[in-house]
């Protein structure tokens, strides 16, 4: 006699198998939502602190001032200086939706100087559901920090 193989998925198992992905998708989808201005919040502030990084790293280098500049609550841009005035390096940057800067540092500006100093502020930035970040930068050494650390 021949034996036959039986082996396979029948309808009614791959109907059962969406059903579990669909209710398991309907169960994950809310929290996904709340979770992306925070993710907005990070994602801009790491943005920041890498221009700001770069404006420093750019000034000793060049051997000239690096500002980043805060023209309104929702873009920034790195600039140079020179003696007809301040340059843009690149395009203005904006922040994603749903960030703003809440408080700006003196001048709406970090400005980076060739022997490592730097202006003293900091820079409060802040998502739709309240949540904040503040970007501080010290004068004497141009230490950048992050409170809360990300």
């Amino acid at each position: 006699m021949k034996t036959v193989n039986k082996k396979g998925v029948t309808l009614i198992e791959l109907i059962i198998v969406m059903v579990i992905i669909a209710i398991g998708a309907t169960l994950v989808i809310p929290s996904i939502g709340s979770w992306i201005p925070t993710y907005r919040l990070r994602g801009a502030t790491r943005d920041i602190v890498s221009t700001l990084r770069t404006a420093q790293m750019k000034a000793i280098s060049m051997n000239t001032d690096y500002q980043v500049r805060f023209p309104d609550a929702t873009t920034y841009i790195l600039e140079y200086q020179t003696t007809s005035g301040w340059i843009a390096e690149g395009v203005p940057q904006t922040l994603p939706q749903g960030i703003t800067i809440t408080a700006f540092p003196p001048g709406n500006r970090f400005l980076f100087n060739p022997n490592s100093t730097a202006t003293t502020g900091s820079l409060t930035l802040k998502n739709n559901k309240e949540s904040t970040r503040r970007i501080s930068l010290t004068t004497s050494t141009g230490r950048i920090r992050v409170d809360p650390p990300l």
